[in-house]
């Protein structure tokens, strides 16, 4: 039984009505595929044609028609009828109304062909200088005209005329960004859709700006003031590491002085005391406070091809804090411990505004937790103890979780309390607290149910 027998025995008319049925909906096609559409009919007026959306009958193929044709089954005729549409290699012209007639009886559907989109060059690096604008192009081609959109973070970039422009030209979705500033350092997605062709494409421009050195505070917020000062605590014989950071591009060239007299008196250029981040947008002064003389004034500068900064630390002598004087674990899990932290002895604020600015009672910030893995038969390897520093948030909280941990595993541990001046002597925390067993199953338990359920789902 050959296919276009099967096809009419599928048919089910009722007997003696003429019937005709294309055997296909509308549809959309990615150009280039081939496609056979067949037209059925019994009890015609006339034999099945084919009509092109120009209103031309198509031919059956030749020499000259070989790519848009007609196949007509062996036994056609008025009583049964099956004609095949075939379309070798699908061009975007063929879009459009096909009509199968017979006589006044006919039956069209809508074929749209369409081209994905193409995107050259997907990845792209851009710099960008600060004060200045930049231009990105988006060329996709392809039909149905693709939808596209720019954006940054996952949010649609809208033209505002202002900050950001959008451009259509042909293809081309241009964005301008005006004005460039630190902040417009990020990644852009141009998004290209054809709904019809379930079609998805992007392309991506990371935008790096170069600017001027910005000072970056604890906090990550950002000055824009070329001077700054700071005042910084110290505790006599210790170690005071003060930090200057600044977001900039290219990296800055960082100086460290020891001002007198509010001079820039002596550049500090020892390799142990100046320390520098692996981005090189951060400096380390490392401050031994062996005596008063290390007391005064220091500068840090940082400079780049864009512009500098500095910042001055005024730095005195601040109150050791004392160290709390109730530690108790409250809960565990397989990789957090929380502990009950007080110190009954030191300065606690109660609110934002009892926060003291004296350099001999100073507020407490927080705690420093150091963890180590147990070793039978070891004392504690502090050296290679990980610290965990973590800020008291509300100020009535003493509850502290400190993670991740190692699952089900016994940790000396110790506490102490941080000011703006450094940190207390370290409290042991005791018993040594575990981790909890994580909950997961061994091989030997899941071949054991395996071994109970095979034959129940057999």
């Amino acid at each position: 039984m050959t296919f276009f027998t099967q096809i009419m025995l599928s048919a089910n008319p009722n007997d003696g009505e003429p019937y005709l049925h294309v055997m296909a909906r509308s549809s959309v096609y990615n150009a280039g595929v081939k496609r056979a559409i067949y037209c059925k009919g019994q009890n015609l007026p006339e034999l099945i044609d084919w009509v092109s959306p120009a209103g031309d009958v198509v031919e059956g193929r030749s020499t000259k028609n070989t790519r848009v044709y007609v196949e007509r089954s062996k036994n056609d005729s008025l009583v049964s009828s099956l004609v095949a549409l075939i379309i070798q290699e699908a061009m975007i012209e063929d879009s459009g109304n096909w009509t199968c007639k017979a006589g006044s009886l006919n039956e069209t559907i809508e074929i749209t062909v369409g081209v994905k989109a193409i995107i050259s060059n997907k990845y792209e690096t851009v710099e960008g200088e600060e004060g200045k604008s930049v231009k990105f192009d988006c060329v996709a081609k392809g039909h149905p005209a693709p939808v596209v959109q720019w954006y940054t973070e996952n949010d649609p970039i809208t033209n505002d005329h202002k900050k950001y422009i959008i451009r259509v030209k042909a293809d081309n979705h241009q964005l301008e960004i005006k004005n460039l500033t630190h902040r417009d350092t990020n990644e852009y997605v141009c998004r290209v859709t054809q709904k019809a062709l379930s079609h998805f494409s992007d392309k991506r421009v990371q935008l790096i700006v170069n600017h001027k050195p910005l000072l970056v505070d604890e906090n990550n917020e950002v000055s824009y003031s070329k001077y700054k000062t700071e005042e910084v605590y110290a505790i006599m014989n210790e170690t005071k590491n003060i930090t200057c950071s600044v977001i900039a591009n290219p990296p800055p060239t960082f100086r460290w002085y020891r001002r007198q007299n509010g001079y820039d008196d002596e550049v500090i250029t020892d390799s142990e005391t100046v320390l520098y981040s692996e981005d090189g947008n951060s400096s380390v002064f490392v401050l031994r406070t062996l005596d008063t003389s290390a007391l005064g004034e220091y500068k840090c500068s940082a400079n780049n091809s864009k512009g500098h900064v500095s910042i001055i630390y005024h730095v005195s002598l601040g109150n050791k804090p004392n160290p709390p004087d109730f530690i108790e674990l409250v809960a565990k899990s397989i990789s957090d411990l929380t502990f009950n932290v007080t110190c009954s002895t030191c300065n606690m604020a109660s609110t934002e505004e009892d926060m003291s600015e004296d350099p001999a009672n100073l507020t407490v910030l927080g705690y420093s937790f150091a963890l180590v893995p147990v070793q039978e038969g070891f004392l504690p390897d502090w050296d290679a103890a990980t610290e965990f520093i973590l800020d008291i948030k509300e100020y009535n909280d003493t509850l502290f979780t400190v993670g991740p941990l190692m699952n089900t595993t016994t940790y000396h541990a110790r506490v102490r309390t941080r000011n703006a001046a450094g940190f207390s002597d370290w409290v042991t925390i005791t018993p040594n607290p575990t981790t909890d067993l994580a909950s997961r199953l061994t091989i030997s338990s899941i071949l054991f149910l395996i071994y109970i359920l095979y034959p129940l789902i057999k």
